[in-house]
């Protein structure tokens, strides 16, 4: 949001005349028009991770509480609703890019809840709906984003200029283009987006934040979220709703597998590869997988001749709609070959109950052993904090495993840097 638009009133009216009747969710539920307004913190130091502000009356009865989880990657939370222009009955908070001057991601994490004046009880609303306008850049080397978890639906215009990613765990972003868009308001769907609830008195994780490219100018970016019923013409809705998104390497092969929670008119994903995490190639298309309940799995192995070669890969998931339009599940990160210094064992080799795995590492932080089977799922998995040098790790409660062979896999700092064939007697 780069102006001061007063006149809502009249923009809402002219937007709801032109889009009536056009998403059948929208004459479901009209999503209440919230309010937000003179924010006060309530608990933890403001700015900060923690920290709670109340959002007073945002309907009649009804306060909602905003949560600052989390900083990640250097962001700063300048000011949690910035009323000075914009839309006042808007959520505008501002978050500040990361200062290194380095191609990162940064953003502000929070949780928005609602709850009864009068008691504090929580509020649980038939649906509501959270829409971000103006979602763009800087013009030159900043690309603002958006997320949300577990929304109902998500709607873009036909026309949009946003590039939407699925994450695991059901989390979409939204992320804008370099261009800056000017005067921007709530008729301009191209860099709008809508994320829709129902019955639930919360949203569990909203990010906002921005990427930058290697030089840029350390800037506060201004974010503007309407907790109201923006319609948009020629809705298009976000074909798959992504339960898990996993890659395992296995020998000099890797199984990526998926579960999609929801499906509306998916037609097919294509596996894509990088050895550079920038310049993706498709390499496998999978049509149709296997229903589980509500739920459905994808399975697709890569074990091409040219990753004996190599150390790192990238994978990602393009999921085409019947329509032809695309979208883009977040990037997955596979280490075929332990780093330099990480050895992996494992004893007893075979084992019948429990077994410790023991790994020098070159760094600290966090670290994740998973049991996977020859066919890439993973049946066992467990985390824990390391320190820099040797390290060692007890798995307990693995009798119950059918008899057979398994990979051990290590993963520090979200990164696989070790795997070990294991034999359960």
């Amino acid at each position: 949001m780069k102006a001061n638009f007063t006149s809502i009133s009249k923009l809402f009216t002219l937007t709801v005349m032109l889009t009536l009747g056009i998403a059948k969710t929208n004459a479901q539920c009209i999503a209440p028009a919230m309010v937000w307004q003179n924010a006060v913190l309530v608990s933890g130091t403001a700015g900060q991770p923690n920290a709670v502000y109340k959002f007073s009356s945002v309907t009649a009865g009804v306060d909602a509480l905003v949560t600052l989880k989390s900083l990640v990657n250097g962001a700063t939370l300048s000011n949690i609703d910035d009323n000075s222009f914009g839309y006042n009955a808007a959520w505008q908070p501002v978050v500040k890019t990361h200062t290194a001057q380095v191609a990162a991601s940064s953003y502000a994490e929070f949780r928005i809840e609602f709850q009864n004046a009068s008691n504090g009880s929580s509020h649980n609303y038939n649906c509501f709906q959270l829409s971000f306008i103006d979602v763009d850049g800087d013009g030159q080397h900043v690309r603002e984003f958006v997320a949300a978890k577990n929304p109902d639906s998500v709607t873009v215009s036909q026309t949009t200029v946003l590039t939407l990613t699925s994450f695991s765990g059901n989390m979409v972003q939204a992320t804008g283009p370099i261009a800056n868009y000017t005067n921007i308001d709530t008729s301009a769907w191209n860099t709008n987006i809508n994320f829709r609830y129902s019955n639930t008195d919360k949203v569990q994780e909203v990010r906002i934040g921005s990427t930058t490219h290697n030089s840029f100018t350390v800037q506060d970016r201004f974010t503007c979220g309407f907790f109201q019923q923006i319609s948009m013409p020629v809705i298009s809705m976000l074909p798959v709703k992504y339960f898990s998104f996993d890659a395992v390497a296995v020998d000099k092969a890797v199984v990526l597998s998926w579960i999609t929670a929801e499906e509306i008119n998916n037609n097919h994903f294509e596996v894509e590869r990088s050895v550079d995490g920038t310049n993706f190639t498709t390499i496998g298309l999978v049509l149709d997988g296997f229903e589980n309940g509500t739920k459905k799995n994808y399975k697709f192995k890569d074990n091409a001749v040219e990753l004996q070669s190599k150390t790192v890969v990238y994978y990602r998931l393009k999921q085409v709609d019947n329509n032809g339009k695309i979208t883009y599940t977040n990037t997955l990160v596979v280490k075929l070959q332990a780093k330099a210094g990480m050895v992996v064992q494992t004893t007893p080799n075979p084992f019948v109950e429990n077994i410790t795995v023991s790994f020098s590492s070159t760094e600290s932080g966090s670290a994740e052993i998973n049991i996977i089977s020859v066919t890439g799922q993973k049946i066992f998995t467990k985390q824990s904090t390391v320190s820099k040098g040797y390290n060692s790790l007890q798995l307990s409660g693995l009798g119950k495993l059918a008899p057979g062979m398994y990979i051990a896999q290590l993963t520090m700092n979200g990164v696989v840097t070790g795997t070990q064939k294991i034999i359960k007697n």
